[in-house]
């Protein structure tokens, strides 16, 4: 199950980078970022389920380096239900633009880089949620910060 860990923050990012290829389809963009979303969302109920049946935390270290210098991932009962309600609540967000979207007729005008944007964000927030330390704490929150000024 620690397997998992690094995907919730790994997926948005790898679906940004698949959004961002495809800037000129919004349909293909759209059907990505949900895909995303929904991905996490299972990811982190997954997790959650994990979480309580084992009774402690994952801690993960990505990288390879020691504690003390390296990245650790930690999901505990808090994080894993903080990432599951955040993860819903930014595909039912997702899936309400796309339909005012669709009600404003924006289809002649795509925005090409609101869904990468949108996955960066949702990055973010999901590091800064399961961040084992100070540092990469800070580090998802300017990931999240760095979204939301575009």
């Amino acid at each position: 199950m620690s397997a998992l860990v690094p995907l919730i923050v790994m997926l948005p990012l790898l679906g940004a980078a698949i959004t961002l290829i495809f800037g000129r389809n919004p349909r293909l963009q759209v059907v990505v970022t949900t895909a995303t979303l929904v991905a996490v969302s299972i990811i982190a109920a997954v997790l959650l389920a994990a979480v309580d049946a084992a009774n402690e935390p994952f801690a993960v270290s990505v990288g390879g380096w020691p504690v003390p210098f390296g990245i650790i991932l930690y999901v505990d009962r808090l994080a894993a239900l903080l990432v599951l309600i955040s993860s819903v609540v930014l595909l039912a967000v997702l899936l309400f633009s796309i339909g005012q979207g669709a009600a404003d007729g924006a289809e002649e005008t795509p925005i090409s880089i609101f869904n990468p944007t949108y996955l960066i964000l949702a990055a973010g927030i999901f590091d800064a949620f399961i961040a084992g330390d100070l540092f990469n704490l800070y580090v998802g929150f300017e990931i999240l910060l760095v979204a939301s000024t575009c």
